[in-house]
C-alpha cells in the first residue's frame, strides 16, 4: 500500500534539485508553527470537518499527549520488566523511572484538561 508520508508537500522545494520539503516543513520553526496550529500526531490537521477549528486544535493536542503517554507507559513497562528479570546493573536509575512517572502524569493531565470542549 503506497501511502503519502504525513509531512509530504505538494509545493516545490526551495531548491528544485534537492529532496527537501517546503520551508514550512523543513525547518524547526516551520514544524513548530504547524504543530501549534493544530497538527495531530500523524502530522496532519484534525480530520473531522464538523468540529470548530479551536476544538480541532484541542483534539490534536489530546491525540499527541495520548500518544506520548502511551510511549512513556511502554517505557515504564520495559523498565519494570527489566527490574524483574535483569541484574541490578542493568536496571534504570530510580530517578529516571520517577521522571517517566512524572512525564506520564503530566501528559495525562493534559489529556484530561483538553478532552472536553470549552
Amino acid at each position: 500500500m503506497n501511502q503519502r508520508p504525513p509531512y509530504a508537500s505538494d509545493t516545490a522545494s526551495v531548491n528544485d534539485d534537492d529532496d527537501n520539503p517546503s520551508p514550512e516543513l523543513s525547518t524547526f520553526l516551520g514544524c513548530l508553527k504547524r504543530i501549534r496550529a493544530g497538527e495531530g500526531a500523524d502530522g496532519l490537521p484534525w480530520p473531522e470537518a464538523d468540529v470548530s477549528p479551536g476544538h480541532g486544535v484541542a483534539l490534536s493536542r489530546v491525540e499527541r499527549a495520548a500518544i506520548g503517554m502511551l510511549t512513556v507507559a511502554e517505557m515504564l513497562h520495559a523498565a519494570d520488566r527489566c527490574r524483574e528479570m535483569a541484574t541490578p546493573d542493568r536496571h534504570l536509575d530510580a530517578g529516571v523511572v520517577e521522571g517517566l512517572f512524572f512525564a506520564c502524569r503530566s501528559l495525562a493531565e493534559l489529556v484530561c484538561r483538553d478532552v472536553r470542549a470549552e
